[in-house]
């Protein structure tokens, strides 16, 4: 009966513990797998989405350029028309450069297509995909209702006429010459990199909630026997004060037996009792204490810490609790007390001494900080994470490796120089790392071009700011990550992109990845160009400082480099 008892409430307390923390691991694996994952995969359909718009709408452009030449008299209508087919035909983009665009007119009647040159010049209204939508039939209803459209269908994969799969495609209507202009991306391609991402992030969730259960566990274990312990302490001292009230030898005699160091200090803090426990505790007689004060058996310079506590204990004369004392064994090694303590009184109430107990608390005190070691070393495997992920855009563009190392480095002295706090200085440092995170959804021949890009080329390459905010704004920061990294293009006077924000509405932390990010890439070598060097970087921000740049950056920037000497190009890695 007794052994029972004594184990039903540790049970309790258990079941306490441990189903916050089941609760907490099935809430982390349902905003994984239902919140986390379905958010990737719808935003990276809408960034496929975005960019066949951006690609085709790019590619319609090109179509006014020769539309332009006509209406000036340079071209004949038939001659540009051939000249835009042929400079189209060749258009191709994707990891194998096997997407492309077709043109077929409003009849409908195929006018080019690079995959079935079978069906150009014929009539293609009775053409039925696998489904048996007519879809030439589609895009021209698309075009004439809306101008423009989205259109889901099943084609041939590629060149590769034998396979049918499904597809997704942007068109858009030329009216001055009754052409439509399309292309689209394989719903598969996306269902894929989903897959991909998928994987590793359960391979990442499962060790957070390997880490995570472990931990769980080992706090139910060591609360179960806290809990013992101190069921067990307060057990010995209600038997402390049943004693006191019957006798003080009895009192006195219980002491002796007690696993708490009982001792009493007078006014002066001079020990006046000891229990033989210091022995086991100490390696004192009690005898060899007495007479001594806490302050004599404290390690050096444990008088300045809780030396100090302990005396405004002793002068304010009130109770205290948990006093933590480091003191010296008599071997010479360190141990943490924790020490509890009463005034008692004389026979006119006044204050004569302190009665209390101590414990030996060193295992804890270690087990707490073999914890906080754990704990900091989960914050290091997630911050590590987060730089895997930034590191993947910078693998999609060999010319700019270590571009968002170095970016971040400067953004983080910037943000000292500037004094932002501890909190702000993190959410920098995150959002310095993933600020060309939305790289990874540009096509890579465009990173990668050696000569100067066109200005379609670049529109396709701005889009990577507003990708990258579609990728990180499902993500809980406790900082505006995504929008910083949305923001990290835009200028002061409101030239820059994606939204054209002014001053007032800019982040400040957006503004300082801006300047650093302007004067990293102006002192790097790019494949189109050689590095312009790092006083041209200066006077890029110099002569626009305050104009484009905000002010209290720039001055930050110019400070570090100039007078501190900052290395921008100081080895690391990500």
């Amino acid at each position: 009966m007794y052994r029972t008892a004594q184990k039903h409430p540790s049970y309790q307390i258990s079941i306490r513990i441990a189903l916050p923390a089941i609760l907490t691991i099935l809430l982390f694996v349902l905003a994984t797998f239902f919140i986390i994952l379905p958010a990737l995969e719808e935003s990276f359909m809408v960034q496929k989405r975005e960019m066949i718009h951006e690609l085709t709408e790019s590619t319609w452009s090109i179509l006014g350029t020769y539309e332009e030449r006509v209406q000036t008299g340079e071209l004949s209508q038939e001659d540009a028309q051939g000249r835009a087919i042929k400079h189209i035909l060749n258009f191709r983009y994707g990891p194998e450069r096997k997407d492309y665009f077709w043109i077929n007119d409003m009849a409908p009647k195929m006018i080019m297509h690079p995959y079935r040159p079978d069906l150009i010049g014929k009539d293609i209204s009775g053409f039925q995909d696998t489904n048996g939508k007519h879809l030439f039939v589609e895009f021209v209803r698309v075009v004439r209702e809306h101008g423009a459209g989205y259109v889901d269908y099943t084609w041939q994969w590629k060149d590769d006429a034998s396979l049918i799969v499904p597809k997704l495609s942007y068109v858009k209507g030329f009216e001055p010459w009754g052409w439509v202009i399309g292309s689209g991306f394989y719903i598969d391609d996306v269902l894929a990199e989903v897959a991909k991402i998928r994987n590793k992030l359960s391979a990442v969730a499962a060790a957070i909630l390997l880490i995570v259960a472990f931990l769980a566990f080992y706090m139910v274990r060591q609360t179960v026997l806290g809990d013992r312990l101190r069921k067990r302490i307060w057990k010995e001292r209600g038997a402390l004060l049943e004693a006191l009230e019957i006798s003080e030898d009895q009192y006195r005699s219980m002491m002796e037996y007690t696993s708490d160091w009982i001792w009493e200090i007078d006014k002066d803090g001079v020990y006046t009792y000891s229990s033989p426990k210091v022995h086991d505790l100490l390696g004192y007689l009690p005898e060899e204490i007495v007479g001594k004060t806490p302050f004599d058996i404290m390690i050096a310079g444990e008088g300045e810490h809780a030396g100090k506590e302990l005396r405004k204990e002793i002068i304010s004369g009130q109770p205290f609790v948990g006093l933590e004392i480091v003191c010296r064994h008599k071997n010479g090694s360190p141990v943490v007390i924790e020490k509890n303590s009463v005034p008692f009184y004389g026979e006119n109430r006044e204050i004569i001494g302190f009665r209390g107990v101590a414990r030996d608390i060193s295992d804890r005190k270690r087990a707490e900080e073999e914890l906080w070691k754990s704990h900091n070393q989960l914050y290091k495997n997630l911050e590590e994470t987060v730089r895997s992920l930034a590191l993947t855009a910078e693998k999609r563009d060999p010319y700019t490796a270590g571009h968002q190392m170095r970016v971040e480095r400067l953004v983080h002295a910037m943000g000292l120089e500037l004094g932002l706090a501890e909190n702000q200085l993190q959410g920098l440092y995150f959002a310095a790392l993933l600020h060309d995170i939305g790289k990874v959804a540009l096509p890579s021949e465009y990173l990668s071009k050696p000569t100067t890009l066109t200005k379609e080329e670049r529109s396709i390459i701005q889009c990577h700011s507003e990708a990258g905010y579609e990728i990180l704004k499902n993500i809980h920061f406790p900082w505006p990550v995504a929008e910083i990294v949305y923001q990290h293009h835009e200028l002061l006077d409101g030239s820059g992109y994606p939204r054209g924000l002014t001053g007032p509405d800019i982040l400040l932390e957006a503004k300082i990845i801006t300047v650093a990010d302007v004067v990293e890439a102006m002192s790097s070598h790019r494949p189109y160009r050689p590095s312009l060097g790092i006083d041209a970087a200066l006077e890029e921000i110099r002569s626009n400082k305050g104009i484009k740049y905000d002010t209290e950056s720039v001055e930050a920037c110019i400070y570090l480099i100039e007078e501190k000497n900052f290395d921008l190009e100081a080895e690391g890695t990500l």
